[in-house]
């Protein structure tokens, strides 16, 4: 039988069509790739090749060999994938979660439920954390909706489990001699046209800014403190939420402005899927 490395080479040589370029793309030589195709052309039992003097190409026969062999890569690759996600999920509790700060508590509350177990946060944007709990990446994945809330197909039950855990609101932040800034509630739109500070890493808010406040030219900075000496030195106005103000309190100069947009005012739900409730049910107690 073929090894996996050598499905990889007659699936490559099926992509490139020479084993120079399989060659190249593996770092090997070109007798071993020749081996190969040689080896799966005597696993198959039939010609797979039509050969010239100086070269070969896959026949009907080889053709076929190599859709077989895709799947079978593919097959194979996802079963790997499954087992180091079972695996992973035996040592660690892995959380995708579209907050951008740590909600308080929910942290050291897993950690008391799985002493344990690792636990491993990393942000991501909604589709994705979405994507990645369907997929066994996560176990758990904080969005900004209740996803529990989508019915299954044809009506059935969700397959996802939520619960609300927290919630976190976008607001203006302006320097006090701002012409808004005696306002105690704005929309975006209030405000498109401006030029306006944003933190580069804040996950589904930017898209949301991005698109009520198309007008504003939106000066992006990834290095938080950056962020904050601009903050205290410019006159910009920039976001904060009400989360991330708490560790502004020092700054002078500014105040926060409630912005009633829907979109920025957010529950965040931890969410699982409904089959894995039963080892997780602490958490959500």
């Amino acid at each position: 039988m073929l090894t996996y490395e050598e499905m990889q080479y007659f699936a490559a040589f099926a992509q490139y069509g020479t084993l120079t370029e399989v060659a190249e793309k593996y770092t090997i030589s070109q007798p071993t790739i020749t081996r190969a195709m040689k080896k799966a052309e005597e696993t198959f039992g039939v010609p797979l090749f039509n050969r010239t003097r100086n070269s070969i190409a896959l026949n009907d026969n080889g053709r076929l060999a190599a859709e077989e062999i895709r799947l079978l890569l593919k097959q194979t690759d996802e079963m790997v994938d499954r087992v180091r996600s079972y695996d992973r999920a035996s040592r660690t509790i892995s959380i995708g979660t579209a907050a951008v700060i740590e909600l308080p508590g929910l942290i050291s509350r897993i950690s008391r439920a799985f002493p344990q177990k690792a636990i491993v946060s990393e942000p991501g944007l909604p589709a994705d954390l979405e994507r990645g709990l369907t997929e066994d990446r996560y176990q758990l994945v904080i969005l900004p909706y209740d996803l529990s809330s989508k019915k299954g197909k044809k009506g059935q039950t969700s397959e996802f489990y939520a619960k609300a855990i927290g919630e976190e609101h976008l607001l203006f932040y302006l320097p006090v001699h701002h012409r808004l800034a005696r306002r105690k509630k704005l929309k975006l739109a209030d405000m498109n046209g401006e030029n306006m500070l944003l933190f580069s890493d804040i996950g589904f808010w930017s898209e949301i800014v991005h698109r009520k406040m198309p007008d504003s030219r939106v000066l992006m900075q990834n290095e938080r403190y950056t962020f904050r000496e601009l903050i205290e030195n410019s006159v910009l106005p920039c976001f904060v939420t009400d989360l991330s103000l708490k560790g502004m309190k020092d700054i002078t100069g500014r105040t926060a402005v409630q912005i009633t947009d829907p979109e920025v005012n957010v529950t965040y739900y931890l969410t699982c899927r409904r089959n894995m409730l039963y080892q997780l049910q602490a958490v959500f107690a």
